[in-house]
């Protein structure tokens, strides 16, 4: 089962709360009437509404998730992109929702949200064993004591928000000690014409350690979001972490993975219907070490880019029955006869500690396009088919210090003899190409 993280539950309040805002003293009552006017909007969306309560300066009511087709629907409105089997996976949750008006221009309306039940997918699994049923029995706990709770404040005029998600500090105690913190997860965002525009997020400290076994931790991560076009797809998306480090055991020894100073950007755009994704990754370094051999990369960078693929066959292609395999062959036929380009613009080590040595390591770039004359079905009844209907070009660049050591390795020795690299700058580089069905390295086709 796919699981829901709190980013679509933020989604979830930002959709059915930010119409539930109010100023001054005197739009009180109006906006009781608004209240009531989105609510029958919310029942029809896929939830009911249950339990409701008014009072002068606050109320109380309980959102049920019904129908799946409908909550998929709710959350793409709300720019939240997400599969049937990840709405079937809500259904039967329901979410409390506290809401107090205030006289505050910039918190108008405060609300907290928080789950009262598990969804009928977990609530009703059978067959657990000993430690699954001590877990469900402890997550039940934290739903009676709204320990996952989401606290929103908007202001009087539905344009903007902040909120956070209530610290967890959690232990379960299984055949050894389960601890969970998050630690300083923030939000804020703006709303413009009932759509959200711009987010922006941070996380103090997440951490996972099971016993000895397993120490998971991830420190300072921030991401923003923004809507730059008419589309929900229309979106700019940036993001960075301090440290994501693991500690584990393989073979009875200590092993651990560490990657220092994350960033990323996602842009996406969609012109007459035809979208281009852009993405940008940069990490200063990833240690990786096992007993006293250690490797490390440093500064890494990942440039990639994919255009045209058709939006509205692939929103089609999202919603069909996964046993429909006819369907979803022509719809997946009709998308790659738009002419999918894919762009590896660079993936770049600067440099390579190995052995105790550092090096100069390796930088690729490359393209791929499928031709709009790709046939599916032939591809399917013969899979080097594939290799007819995709161009593609690929640029590898190692240091000689590198080209050595991956020469000494017997998966490369092939390779290494069947081809000849050119040397360029004190470099070791192959240019590969792949046309209608020939295998070009440095212009020589390999036998």
């Amino acid at each position: 089962m796919k699981k829901i993280g709190f980013g679509v539950l933020t989604f979830l309040a930002i959709g059915i709360v930010y119409y539930f805002t109010a100023g001054e003293k005197q739009l009180t009552n109006e906006i009781k009437i608004r209240v009531n006017q989105e609510l029958i909007m919310v029942e029809k969306s896929g939830f009911s509404v249950q339990e409701r309560k008014v009072e002068e300066k606050k109320e109380h009511f309980v959102i049920s998730f019904d129908e799946a087709s409908k909550i998929k629907s709710f959350f793409e409105k709300q720019g939240q992109d997400i599969d049937i089997e990840e709405a079937n996976s809500l259904v039967g949750l329901k979410v409390g929702v506290d809401l107090k008006y205030l006289s505050s221009v910039s918190s108008a309306v405060s609300v907290d949200i928080y789950p009262l039940n598990l969804p009928i997918e977990l609530s009703s699994a059978k067959d657990l064993n000993s430690e699954e049923q001590i877990v469900m029995i402890h997550l039940n706990d934290m739903l009676k004591r709204k320990a996952l709770l989401l606290h929103i404040d908007f202001n009087k005029l539905l344009t903007s928000f902040k909120g956070y998600i209530k610290d967890i500090h959690e232990t379960i105690k299984l055949e050894s000690l389960v601890n969970l913190d998050v630690v300083k997860m923030i939000f804020r965002g703006d709303v413009k014409n009932d759509r959200l525009t711009s987010t922006s997020n941070s996380i103090k400290n997440i951490s996972l350690k099971l016993g000895d076994d397993l120490d998971i931790s991830l420190t300072n991560m921030k991401s923003q979001y923004r809507l730059t076009g008419s589309t929900v797809y229309d979106t700019n998306y940036n993001y960075s972490i301090e440290n994501l480090n693991l500690i584990g055991k393989e073979d009875g020894r200590e092993v651990s993975l560490s990657i220092n100073s994350i960033k990323g950007s996602n842009i996406t755009n969609v012109k007459n219907n035809l979208a281009s994704d852009s993405s940008k990754v940069t990490i200063a370094s990833v240690k990786y070490k096992k007993a006293r051999m250690q490797t490390e990369f440093i500064d890494s960078s990942f440039v990639f880019n994919i255009a045209n693929i058709d939006m509205n066959i692939l929103e089609k292609l999202e919603t069909i029955d996964i046993e429909n395999e006819s369907e979803i062959n022509a719809l997946t036929q009709e998308l790659i006869s738009k002419g999918i380009t894919i762009d590896i613009h660079k993936l770049e080590v600067k440099k390579l500690v190995y052995l105790g040595k550092k090096i100069d390591a390796f930088n690729i770039s490359s393209s791929l396009s499928i031709k709009k004359s790709a046939n599916l079905v032939e591809i399917q009844e013969n899979p080097f088919a594939i290799f007819d209907v995709i161009d593609t070009k690929t640029k590898i660049s190692l240091s000689n210090e590198l080209f050595t050591i991956i020469a000494q390795q017997p998966q490369a020795i092939l390779f290494v003899m069947m081809t000849k690299a050119q040397n360029i700058d004190g470099k070791k580089v192959y240019e590969l190409e792949l046309k209608d069905g020939k295998l070009l390295v440095n212009g020589k086709p390999v036998m």
